[in-house]
Formats: structure tokens, C-alpha cells, sequence
């Protein structure tokens, strides 16, 4: 029990330094300081941090601080939606949906729109719908093949 206990406070203790720079740069954010929160969360995407790449992502989208890039923004959302990320998922789906960054796919938007609803984001769920209304059968069948796909065939 106690030594259940030790790795669990070793574990907190790890990523509270994560979290408390995930966190500056939150703050850094939302006083509009982008290049210090991008200082702060770039270190951290490129360690993995889902968090850390969709809101990297979201600098690159909006053009926070950088040169707006939507290439690079689809590269931070896709690494963070590959992770499970369904605010990643739902903006992927918008770009394909738009063809921002990528080429526009409406297969591929309508699977990270169900992805992201499938982690609870309900105006995801919405803007699949709304697609479905756009495409044919056959796209749609192909979406949800690379949707069980993605599931790993559950």
C-alpha cells in the first residue's frame, strides 16, 4: 500500500512540472502573449503532449504569433488527434471539411467529426450530420471503414 502510494506521489510530482508549464502558457494565452505560450508549449508537443499540440495547433491556425500555417497546424491537430484529442479530432474535421491546410477530403472530415463526438463533443456530431446531408453513400461507407479502423476493428 505504502509503496502504491510513493509511485503514485512520484508520478504527480513528474507531471506537475508539465502541467504547471502547460499552464504558463495558458496564462501567457490569454494576455494574448502568444510567443511566450508557444515557448512554453512547444517543448511539451514535441514530448507528446496531446494538451500541448492542439493548442501549438491552434497557434498555427489562427496565426497567434506566427505566421498563420495551416499545413503546420494540421500536423500539431493530427498529432494530438491520433492520441485521442477530441478537440484535435473536431478541427481536423473542419479542415478537411474546408480544405485548409490539407486537401479537402470529405471522407476524412466526416471520420474525425465522428471521432471527436465519439469523445462527447456534440457540435461534432452536428457538423457530421451536416456533412452526411453532402455526401454519397459510398463516401460515408468509407469514412466508417476508416472509422473502425481507427477503433482497431471493436
Amino acid at each position: 500500500m505504502i509503496k502504491r502510494v510513493f509511485i503514485a506521489a512520484a508520478l504527480i510530482a513528474m507531471a506537475s512540472p508539465a502541467a504547471a508549464d502547460f499552464a504558463n502558457g495558458w496564462d501567457a494565452y490569454l494576455k494574448q502573449d502568444y510567443a511566450t505560450a508557444r515557448q512554453e508549449w512547444q517543448p511539451l508537443a514535441e514530448s507528446g503532449d496531446a494538451k500541448a499540440q492542439y493548442a501549438i495547433g491552434i497557434v498555427y491556425a489562427k496565426g497567434q504569433g506566427v505566421e498563420q500555417n495551416f499545413a503546420e497546424a494540421v500536423r500539431w491537430f493530427t498529432s494530438a488527434a491520433e492520441q485521442g484529442n477530441p478537440n484535435a479530432r473536431y478541427l481536423l474535421g473542419y479542415m478537411y471539411r474546408l480544405g485548409q491546410g490539407v486537401e479537402r477530403d470529405p471522407v476524412k472530415a466526416y471520420m474525425w467529426f465522428d471521432l471527436a463526438a465519439g469523445g462527447g463533443l456534440a457540435s461534432a456530431a452536428q457538423a457530421r450530420d451536416l456533412l452526411a446531408d453532402d455526401m454519397s453513400a459510398d463516401q460515408i461507407a468509407a469514412a466508417q471503414a476508416l472509422i473502425e479502423a481507427d477503433r482497431g476493428g471493436d
